[in-house]
């Protein structure tokens, strides 16, 4: 059973417990010997990657020979177009070993 999360999230974002998940479940329900090829196939191809085409383009061809990867590449979120999330989180977690915080014990900054 999953546990509710005390921040909400949008409806447009998804956790990674969320993605795998759902990953987990197309493949149980389409699974067979051949998803295991499938996996085994695409790391053992040689494939020619052109910068001309994205990555888009590409797996929309590849998904005819890799439906497992095409369905887990399809339900991966993409990066990040900015670094504020990240940089948001490293201040955020900056601000709580300040010098103005020294009464903070380290079992509670293990917690945090």
């Amino acid at each position: 059973m999953m546990q509710k999360k005390s921040k909400k999230l949008r409806k447009d974002d998804y956790s990674q417990e969320d993605i795998i998940l759902e990953f987990v479940l197309t493949i149980q329900d389409d699974s067979s010997e051949d998803d295991e090829d499938d996996i085994e196939r695409y790391a053992k191809a040689k494939l020619v990657i052109s910068n001309e085409e994205s990555v888009l383009q590409r797996w929309k061809k590849w998904s005819i020979n890799y439906p497992t990867l095409d369905a887990l590449a399809g339900s991966l979120p993409g990066i990040p177009a900015s670094s504020c999330t990240s940089q948001r989180i490293f201040s955020a977690i900056g601000r709580i070993l300040e010098e103005r915080r020294q009464n903070l014990g380290d079992d509670i900054v293990d917690d945090i």
